[in-house]
């Protein structure tokens, strides 16, 4: 079976280096790079790898009809991926509860929960005939234990798709799909670009480990889960937390 890999939200640091990975198995195997900008990076990237071939597939998850359009040129093109990564987020930032607002909250449940909803209620059920299929999500180490102050609607949404996983576990388990999570500690991406940088220092110095999450270390845990080698392995959210958080 040859691999066909979803990543959405492929031009995060994270999409981008997973993708670089995929590329070292020496496996042919085919990417659909979903996105809502960046396509030159993409474009740049897919010129550096030799064993893979990319399709771009822009749509702006925040939109039903964009989800809804992407799903049925996979579907139409592809029939159904192996693989799923599901990265997207608009960007990390701390904001009090006193300026909490249900329209920004609402905007990160449809393109966190809402749009990963919809490809797996096309696509698990196809998966679940082939009796094969690995599907990772991005959730984050404020669903392990108390989480931080000011991020409430992150929290929130971050938990609204843990439990969206935990649904379909509970549902696909039996049916050879593996669906998992990585919940890591802050990460130097892009995605901090809205945070002062004073607070990504300070989160360092005050980790056991003395730094934050490496990119790779985020990835080889991706890899891993994406892998046959961790077939029994249902359910899980991985802490990359250098043991801060159990």
């Amino acid at each position: 079976m040859q691999k066909i890999y979803c990543i959405i939200g492929a031009t995060s640091d994270i999409g981008m280096a997973y993708m670089r990975k995929i590329n070292e198995q020496n496996e042919k195997s085919t990417i659909l790079a979903v996105h809502f900008g960046g396509k030159e990076e993409l474009e740049k990237l897919n010129q550096e790898l030799q064993n893979v071939t990319m399709d771009y597939i822009q749509c702006d998850l925040s939109k039903a009809e964009d989800v809804a359009k992407a799903i049925e040129f996979i579907k139409e093109k592809y029939g159904s991926p192996t693989h799923f990564l599901h990265l997207a987020a608009r960007k990390f930032e701390y904001v009090k509860f006193s300026k909490f607002n249900w329209e920004d909250v609402l905007c990160d449940l449809e393109i966190q929960v809402h749009s990963f909803a919809e490809f797996m209620k096309v696509f698990l059920p196809i998966m679940a005939k082939q009796k094969y299929g690995k599907v990772v999500t991005m959730l984050s180490s404020v669903t392990k234990g108390v989480p931080p102050k000011y991020l409430s609607s992150y929290t929130l949404t971050k938990y609204a798709l843990m439990g969206l996983m935990n649904s379909l576990v509970s549902e696909y388990k039996e049916k050879g799909i593996n669906i998992n999570a990585v919940s890591p500690t802050m990460v130097e991406t892009r995605f901090l670009s809205n945070i002062d940088e004073r607070i990504v220092e300070m989160t360092a110095t005050n980790s056991g480990m003395k730094r934050n999450v490496k990119i790779d270390e985020v990835v080889g845990a991706i890899q891993y889960l994406m892998s046959d080698d961790a077939e029994y392995i249902n359910g899980l959210n991985l802490p990359l937390t250098g043991g801060d958080i159990l």
